[in-house]
């Protein structure tokens, strides 16, 4: 399964003490997700290339924004592990929320925000935060980001384009071809996923590679 299903009487508690509660949206499961569910992990595809070590600054702190608000990005940043997976969406979420408070044309933010949100199931709103993320700074990662939130919501066409423009800012990203093999799965093209999967590993995530190779479905 994509995400963890949260209790929701918890979660209307916990939204509706912020202002503008969002509104409680169903996840939907669709047939591709058991096996892509290795490689489409944790809370969004904006998860960093791999490292070959963790630098001095682990919370991303860049002195481009607002000292305060990037204080409370990097509290946030933090809770995503070395493999992209968030220890706790909602904790994100707050210290994202005090964040775009004080900077709201914080890009990253918005991005992480869109992945956390994504992760509790509110699509929705996870693909506004993306796409104004985009509009502010059109990368290779929000693109990636945007699309897998698109592929959870069932909108498989959506995801695609999305994936196509990752794949075409920066060929070198995991993510971008992690999604793409994701679409061409769901499209019921295994040839071509399977070639997509083999490009994610080369770029340094072999997880939907080995997830299909399980399955028997890629060399």
């Amino acid at each position: 399964m994509f995400w963890q299903i949260y209790n929701k009487r918890l979660r209307r508690g916990y939204y509706n003490l912020r202002a503008g509660a969002r509104k409680m949206r169903g996840a939907r499961l669709f047939p591709a997700l058991a096996l892509c569910s290795a490689l489409l992990a944790g809370c969004g595809l904006l998860t960093p290339e791999p490292e070959p070590a963790r630098p001095a600054n682990p919370t991303g702190a860049s002195g481009r924004h607002d000292a305060e608000a990037e204080q409370l990005f990097g509290k946030a940043r933090v809770l995503w592990g070395r493999d992209g997976i968030c220890s706790n969406p909602e904790q994100a979420v707050a210290y994202l929320d005090s964040a775009l408070e004080i900077e709201p044309t914080y890009a990253e933010a918005l991005a992480r925000r869109g992945q956390a949100l994504s992760d509790l199931g509110y699509h929705d709103d996870a693909f506004d935060d993306l796409t104004r993320a985009i509009r502010l700074d059109p990368t290779a990662e929000a693109y990636a980001a945007r699309g897998r939130v698109l592929f959870r919501a069932g909108n498989i066409a959506g995801a695609q384009r999305d994936a196509e423009e990752a794949v075409r800012r920066n060929e070198r990203l995991a993510a971008a071809w992690s999604l793409h093999g994701a679409v061409a799965y769901e499209n019921g093209d295994i040839k071509a996923a399977c070639a997509d999967f083999a490009r994610a590993c080369e770029a340094g995530d072999c997880a939907g590679l080995e997830a299909a190779r399980r399955e028997a479905l890629c060399r």
